[in-house]
């Protein structure tokens, strides 16, 4: 079985400071925030695009339990953006601890700080390209090939966050929306594409179906299915 998404765990409780959070990665909180039940409703409202929701807008949903706020990141972005991590680390003076996991393109990550970066480990192609520091405690028995499968939420788990928890029925789960300027200068782009290209323009009003508006790559070989187990 595959096992593809990405959780950022960070110290404490942040729901209030979701906003916050989400300008050290470049997004900007829309303000709205909306509580759901279950993994449907959750895939349901992070799903991107989201209907009748702005192209430019994705959709995190959040849950503290007590020690950790946990992210989950459809888009799989944030966790490889270490710089933005150990800032919002330091600055927010907390621990992060974030991961993903790709296993068709054999892809996997995670890093914590403590605010600093002291764990770096970067898989691409089964290669790993980053080894960075001791392996945590947490790592200990967990082998390469089993960070491909359910290695990386034992590891989560023994930091102390569940990931099953999200489709716990009495946890309190809130999805957070935030624009991303990478989204809204792809489709400014593409818009202003349109415009420069009439022929292009004219397929739209003689009923062709235009392309939809992806989110753009990422540092990784693809995109895959998300599947939170």
């Amino acid at each position: 079985m595959s096992a593809n998404h990405s959780l950022l765990l960070f110290e404490g409780d942040m729901i209030s400071q979701l906003p916050e959070v989400f300008e050290y990665f470049g997004l900007h909180s829309t303000g709205q925030m909306e509580v759901v039940k279950g993994l449907a409703e959750i895939w349901e409202h992070t799903n991107y695009p989201r209907k009748n929701r702005p192209k430019n807008v994705v959709h995190k949903a959040v849950l503290y339990n007590g020690i950790w706020t946990a992210i989950l990141d459809r888009e799989m972005n944030m966790v490889l953006k270490q710089e933005n991590c150990e800032e919002c680390a330091k600055k927010l003076g907390i621990k992060i601890f974030g991961y993903l996991v790709e296993t068709v393109s054999g892809t996997c990550a995670l890093y914590l700080y403590q605010p600093e970066k002291i764990r770096g480990l970067n898989i691409q192609n089964f290669e790993v390209l980053e080894d960075f520091g001791s392996p945590l405690p947490q790592e200990a028995g967990i082998t390469p090939q089993e960070m491909f499968g359910d290695g990386m939420m034992r590891i989560s788990r023994r930091m102390g966050f569940s990931d099953s928890l999200f489709a716990h029925p009495t946890s309190k789960v809130y999805v957070a929306g935030a624009e991303d300027p990478d989204l809204s200068s792809v489709i400014e782009k593409m818009q202003s594409s349109v415009v420069k290209h009439p022929r292009a323009s004219a397929a739209v009003h003689l009923g062709h179906k235009r392309q939809e508006t992806h989110a753009p790559p990422v540092t990784r070989l693809e995109k895959p299915w998300w599947k939170l187990w």
